[in-house]
């Protein structure tokens, strides 16, 4: 195996079934188990990171292709916490599957941000009205900046939470909330994303391949952007596929140093690759 998809696994991972794709990285002081014991599951994608120091309790927990999860996150809960491909959480999440949690592709959620899907502490004995674990899904494309909290809602793909934000609602897709507890500011910020032609997509993702070949000119020709993909595909060339967010994927040492540096800031999943995950419920 070539040395660029060898895997470092220097923390420890207590489970009955270890799926481990290639070029993974778990960091010294990393514990991957079970919130009571050995977990039942768990699967690691290809080139997905796992900071120092973190601590993962979960009865089954996914990670997927180029995910980072830095250094001293804490992923605790009764039921699953996976996670999707081309993810990004900065140092010191809380991330929360006590009623569990379906995190989809290209999500990002910055430092000190944390997640909740229970409440649960008042005697209940003696009356305390607030006890509760409620699943959550967070859509494609979803941003918390940073020193985010988040309660069991609704996210809609490719929202956005600005810095410090406390969401205590639904947030609809597309739209940016701001505040404690946030607002809806959509109308004053405008939205995450604008709409872009496939046509001017490919021409931003050329220039950011091209970028790329001049810092690393030996992977010039290596990997081209399309708007769709050549009836034969060249041997040892990536294709990205800017109309659907694909690549052909070979695992090339080219391919891996680009999605590597640009990933989150460039997202694609492999071609006829299936879903990472189907979400338990998705509310309309």
């Amino acid at each position: 195996m070539s040395k660029h998809l060898d895997n470092r696994i220097e923390g420890k991972i207590d489970a009955k079934e270890i799926i481990l794709g290639k070029g993974v990285v778990v960091e010294k002081d990393v514990i991957i188990r079970g919130k009571h014991g050995t977990a039942d599951k768990v699967r690691l994608g290809d080139f997905s990171f796992i900071g120092r120091g973190s601590v993962i309790l979960t009865p089954h927990f996914e990670l997927g292709d180029y995910s980072k999860l830095n250094a001293g996150a804490f992923v605790h809960g009764e039921m699953p916490a996976r996670i999707g491909r081309n993810c990004w959480f900065g140092g010191n999440v809380i991330l929360d599957s006590m009623g569990g949690l379906d995190i989809d592709d290209n999500v990002g959620i910055g430092a000190h941000s944390q997640v909740w899907t229970h409440m649960q502490f008042g005697d209940l004995v003696e009356g305390c009205r607030f006890y509760s674990n409620r699943y959550m899904y967070i859509g494609k494309d979803v941003w918390l900046v940073g020193h985010c909290i988040l309660s069991p809602v609704e996210v809609g793909e490719r929202s956005m939470a600005l810095v410090g934000s406390v969401i205590t609602k639904n947030m609809l897709p597309n739209h940016i909330y701001a505040g404690v507890p946030a607002q809806d500011v959509t109308e004053k910020m405008g939205n995450q994303f604008e709409e872009r032609s496939s046509g001017k997509k490919e021409e931003v993702l050329q220039k950011i391949l091209n970028e790329f070949f001049e810092k690393y000119p030996e992977h010039k020709g290596s990997l081209r952007a399309c708007l769709e993909y050549p009836a034969k595909l060249e041997s040892g060339v990536t294709f990205f596929n800017v109309s659907n967010r694909t690549y052909s994927q070979n695992y090339s040492e080219a391919e891996v140093a680009f999605l590597k540096a640009k990933v989150p800031l460039v997202k694609f999943t492999p071609k006829d690759s299936p879903a990472w995950l189907t979400p338990k419920r998705i509310k309309g």
